[in-house]
């Protein structure tokens, strides 16, 4: 090689030096002032993948390989360096081309051109260096593939419709992403270094914070449900998956949780249930009445039997002369026939099989005369107080039946006092909002209405019991005392209007009924005479 480069200086001998070019790590080719190979060092036929041994023909390396630019297109022979080194008599450094070896794969060099001159300064050829970059190159390209992919991930966790959040060992905060920020309605910088406890909503028990810590700790998922708060008090329902995230030794340094807002899907299973419930109970009591109508007309058919021998029987005992023990039973006959009498009654106007006579009449004197019939039934240790508003509209109902609706509410707060206590009847005109939930047919209601209520501080309703007051025959009162039929007769006789009712009870702080009859009731043509009961 020195050689080489001598004869194209002054063309005095030197000493040998081809084995030192030969030793070198780096490319070496010189080419003459008219772009000729004249020689190469072993490095480089390695590199451009050429064969070993003499490759000089006629001053050329042959088959010299295609170049590439970094963009992959194809790189012209007057583009080459050495070719512009000669042009130009600049040296350059530092070009980055892809070399096409004969296999067809591409082997990536770093190329340096240098102009080589005689004593006289005259350009007599230009020797190449470059060394192999391909180990660096595919680093680099993995390195860019990573990026790109890092910033793909990121991308999409900071625009997922989801929370996430990172945490370190302890539980400090190190990222959220703005749909956490958004859900909670704090600003990233107030969440960094904090504690995902300043979500907490106290909803959620120690239990199932405790079993979170146990399993992520222990390097593996958690999935479940938790109860937050957002920074405005709303709560929140949450779908929530934690989970370890490890070091290249396999130790758990953070953890990342992702989390679904599912408040309006768990309200709409609720409201799915209690519709479900809903349709499921007046199915129930539709099934009931429908039985009991039948089973109604014929018992009632029966007790005419039992009551028209048991009126003759004593009849026949005046005449015969008087058992008194024997007409003690017939009697007992006569009171027991007579009670379910008036339990099939109730049955019938359950079932609204009765026939309705509606006409205007004023509420106040129906609720004034059953209040005085209750007085007269009571000791003086329960008072019963008039809350009746004057002057309100007539409605067209049937007067018996808002009748036995009060009797009926009267009776259980009779009951509840047991003996000692304050009842309160009350009717006034409402206008109901905010949709509040009828508690019998469970529907929302809205409008302007007349409220019955009657009202007691006797025990209160337990709460196990709510969801079966209006069931027929449920009673918790001792047997003789109740037949279960109070309730779900106020049930069917107030929808027969398309009223409603509601019930406050605290156990222990006495109960309040309330029976809504719309006041669109009293818009009844041709009828002008308002009347009371028996009118």
């Amino acid at each position: 090689m020195i050689e080489v480069l001598q004869a194209l200086g002054d063309g005095n001998p030197a000493i040998s030096l081809a084995p030192l070019f030969d030793a070198m790590l780096e490319g070496v080719v010189v080419r003459d002032a008219h772009g000729r190979v004249v020689g190469c060092n072993r490095m480089a036929r390695r590199i451009l993948g050429l064969p070993s041994g003499d490759l000089l023909a006629g001053g050329l390396l042959a088959p010299m390989p295609d170049y590439l630019r970094e963009d992959d297109s194809i790189l012209r022979l007057d583009e080459h360096p050495a070719n512009l080194t000669l042009s130009s008599g600049e040296a350059l450094h530092g070009v980055v081309l892809g070399v096409v070896r004969a296999a067809g794969e591409i082997c990536w060099i770093n190329l340096n051109s240098q102009p080589l001159r005689d004593t006289d300064g005259a350009l007599v050829g230009v020797v190449e260096t470059f060394a192999d970059i391909t180990p660096m190159k595919s680093a680099q390209a993995a390195l860019r593939a990573a990026e790109a992919h890092n910033r793909t991930l990121a991308a999409a966790i900071a625009q997922a419709g989801c929370a996430v959040v990172v945490t370190d060992r302890h539980g400090r905060i190190e990222y959220v992403n703005p749909a956490c920020c958004r859900a909670y309605g704090y600003a990233e910088e107030e969440l960094l270094g904090a504690k995902p406890s300043i979500f907490k909503s106290g909803e959620t028990s120690a239990e199932v914070y405790a079993e979170l810590w146990q399993t992520i700790l222990a390097g593996r998922v958690w999935c479940g449900e938790l109860s937050n708060r957002s920074r405005d008090g709303c709560l929140i329902r949450e779908s929530v998956s934690v989970a370890p995230l490890r070091d290249e030794a396999g130790v758990v340094r953070h953890f990342v949780a992702v989390k679904e807002d599912i408040t309006q899907m768990r309200a709409e299973e609720r409201r799915r249930h209690e519709l479900f419930e809903r349709v499921a109970r007046l199915e129930r009591m539709e099934l009931v009445a429908t039985l009991s109508s039948g089973i109604a007309h014929d018992f009632n058919n029966v007790l005419v039997a039992i009551l028209g021998y048991s009126e003759l029987a004593d009849a026949h005992l005046k005449v015969d002369g008087r058992l008194p023990r024997v007409e003690g039973y017939i009697d007992e006959i006569r009171i027991a026939g007579n009670r379910a009498r008036g339990l099939i009654q109730q049955l019938l106007d359950f079932s609204r099989s009765g026939t309705a006579q509606p006409r205007l009449t004023q509420l106040e004197s129906v609720g004034r005369e059953a209040v005085g019939l209750l007085r007269a039934t009571l000791p003086d240790s329960v008072a019963v107080i008039d809350e009746i508003e004057r002057d309100l509209p007539a409605l067209s109902v049937d007067p018996a039946h808002v009748y036995q609706i009060i009797m009926n509410l009267l009776v259980n707060a009779r009951d509840a006092v047991n003996g000692r206590g304050t009842i309160r009847v009350g009717a006034r005109r409402v206008l109901a909002a905010d949709c509040p939930v009828c508690a019998s047919c469970r529907r929302e209601f809205d409008g302007e209405f007349i409220v019955l209520s009657v009202s007691d501080n006797g025990c209160g309703i337990p709460l196990s019991n709510r969801s079966r007051l209006f069931e027929p025959f449920f009673t918790t009162k001792e047997p003789g005392r109740g037949t279960g039929m109070g309730l779900p007769v106020v049930h069917g006789m107030t929808h027969l209007y398309d009223g409603h009712v509601r019930i406050e009870s605290e156990p222990g702080g006495g109960t309040r009924v309330e029976v809504l009859l719309p006041v669109v009731l009293t818009q009844v043509p041709g009828i002008d005479s308002p009347t009371a009961l028996g009118a």
